[in-house]
């Protein structure tokens, strides 16, 4: 009898082993700490091909934030707690609570709430019948073909840049690269050393007349700020 087998008979004994050796190759690696799989056994060092993230750019921007609209979002439940430090804070908190019509009007404070002194001032608007209370000067400007949308401040008083300062505050504005901006640096047609007015670098500008124009569509929470001051 021949102890020779034919290669015939050893391939297919192979065969019929490789799936419990395969099986049991992973087994012993767990049982010694080692990875699971081969993929997750990832080579480390110089040479090592950079991982991946699992979101793109645009994905890590809106999770983190770096989103004006998470932002926006964050600031209406109160969860903002990021405050730049070249926006100043606010001194002078509200008084009591508004209530606006749907025409925008809203009742001035009543006597009974006592409202504090204020290094600057804004005067509604007059000549209502039987003495009603008039608006708060504050009004929406658009511009460009519907472009560019500004909020006007008007019949301000006393000391402008307490007012600046404050209206940054509670808008979170920037002084802008150029400061504050002026009728003077602007032009009477925007051809001065500021360009055409306000924009997102230069966001406030103080304009002839106790007036004050600041850039975006802000004139909501310009009124409710000035109502709850006690305007």
């Amino acid at each position: 009898m021949s102890l020779l087998r034919p290669p015939s008979t050893l391939l297919r004994a192979a065969a019929a082993a490789l799936p419990a050796l395969r099986q049991s190759i992973p087994s012993a690696a767990v049982a010694a700490g080692g990875p699971r799989h081969d993929r997750d056994a990832r080579p480390s060092g110089a040479g090592a091909p950079p991982r991946r993230s699992k979101h793109s750019a645009t994905q890590v921007k809106r999770l983190f934030n770096k989103n004006p609209a998470r932002r926006r979002v964050l600031k209406n439940r109160g969860e903002w707690k990021q405050r730049d430090p070249n926006i100043p804070e606010r001194k002078y908190p509200e008084v009591f609570k508004p209530r606006f019509l749907s025409n925008g009007w809203s009742a001035p404070p009543p006597p009974e709430v006592p409202v504090p002194e204020y290094p600057f001032g804004v005067v509604r608007t007059g000549r209502k019948p039987f003495g009603a209370a008039g608006f708060l000067p504050v009004y929406r400007d658009i511009k460009i073909h519907g472009t560019k949308h500004t909020t006007i401040i008007r019949k301000v008083s006393g000391d402008i840049s307490a007012f600046i300062s404050e209206l940054r505050a509670v808008l979170q504005l920037p002084e802008g690269k150029k400061g504050i901006l002026t009728s003077a640096s602007t032009g009477a047609h925007g051809g001065g050393s500021a360009g055409r007015g306000v924009n997102r670098e230069n966001p406030l500008r103080i304009r002839t007349g106790s007036t004050i124009e600041v850039n975006g569509d802000r004139a909501k929470e310009v009124k409710g700020w000035l109502a709850g001051l006690g305007f």
